[in-house]
């Protein structure tokens, strides 16, 4: 393992084995019915993210905003997944709008509820990770191999995904991504999309999936 590679952060999108909610009909764009996820995508449902995020190794935390592109079917809301999230300011199309999360369940976290109009086409969730995310493995610089630097990855299987980015948290919704992913000088970023060949020197990392985005 070179030593830059220090940060992996996978967007893994849940994975359930059930073929009768994990299988959208293509043929009417519409969705089947969801056990493992508070999304209702035939009324609203997200076909972009733009994550724009600064990882903090001291404070073990993850924060930033997640903007997302969405498709409206009439619908006054949208629902993210969300658990162990800090959520602090929501928007539609730019503007702040009113946002709940509803009540917590162990397994499913929190239905994440942002309101939107019938032409919203955008909305951004700025919000933090907590000690209790679970999707966060974070290493310090004793626990890796060289003993130099911490280490941090991401393991969304199954539906962990929500515990470090409100999203829909299903297998039939799938999404491309950029991401800017701001680290310590000394690190670097690599994900799951077109990754940076070499190390810079101020820890700041693009990244682009252009393809949709299958769960795993």
């Amino acid at each position: 393992m070179k030593k830059a590679l220090l940060l992996v952060l996978t967007i893994l999108i849940s994975c359930q084995e059930n073929k009768q909610t994990t299988q959208a009909d293509e043929n009417s764009k519409t969705y089947l019915e969801e056990s493992h996820s508070y999304a209702q995508p035939n009324d609203a449902v997200i076909t972009d993210l733009d994550l724009d995020i600064n990882v903090d190794f001291e404070a073990q935390v993850i924060s930033g905003t997640a903007t997302y592109d969405i498709e409206n079917s009439g619908s006054n809301q949208i629902i993210l997944d969300s658990k162990f999230l800090e959520i602090e300011s929501v928007t539609q199309n730019g503007e702040q709008t009113e946002f709940d999360l509803g009540d917590f369940d162990e397994s499913l976290g929190q239905p994440l509820t942002i309101a939107i109009k019938e032409d919203t086409k955008q909305i951004a969730v700025t919000y933090s990770t907590t000690a209790k995310t679970e999707a966060l493995q974070w290493l310090t610089a004793q626990q890796t191999a060289d003993k130099t630097n911490p280490f941090l990855f991401t393991q969304g299987q199954a539906i962990l995904t929500r515990t470090w980015i409100p999203i829909q948290d299903s297998p039939q919704i799938r999404i491309t991504y950029d991401a800017t992913v701001k680290v310590p000088s000394q690190l670097m970023a690599v994900m799951s999309a077109e990754n940076p060949k070499e190390k810079n020197g101020n820890g700041v990392y693009h990244f682009k999936m252009k393809q949709l985005f299958q769960h795993t």
